[in-house]
């Protein structure tokens, strides 16, 4: 079994990784790949592959997620349509979040925002904890 990483050094290896829509790796990531890395490098918890599909969907197909309190390490599931997100990240403390922003034709990069920033632009944030149980 590989080393897990600290919170730390996996945020200092992610930040600038290009925005690539249905990637979870070094080379590149989408948001919901920011997740999966997460949960697979620091956690060592496979959450299944990045789905190629719209993120509703991958949200969807994984009901092991439960909502919580604003925690750190919590995901953050954000810009909610029809009962469903299109963006999530991590929450690294009460104030930041970790998560891919980008596009197809729209260059990106995994970087850290503001929670109160991302909640202007995305609307309303909600928690969740992936259990295993």
């Amino acid at each position: 079994m590989q080393a897990l990483m600290t919170p730390a050094e996996f945020v200092n290896r992610a930040v600038g990784v290009p925005w690539v829509k249905w990637r979870s790796d070094w080379r590149g990531m989408d948001c919901f790949g920011c997740v999966v890395l997460w949960f697979r490098e620091v956690l060592g918890v496979e959450v299944g592959p990045v789905p190629e599909m719209d993120i509703e969907a991958g949200f969807h197909s994984l009901p092991q997620w439960r909502e919580c309190d604003p925690e750190a390490g919590a995901t953050v599931w954000m810009a909610w349509r029809d009962g469903a997100p299109t963006h999530c990240g991590v929450l690294l403390d009460a104030r930041r979040v970790l998560h891919a922003e980008g596009g197809e034709g729209k260059p990106g990069s995994v970087r850290i925002s503001r929670l109160s920033a991302l909640q202007r632009v995305y609307g309303e944030a909600k928690f969740y904890r992936y259990s295993t149980c």
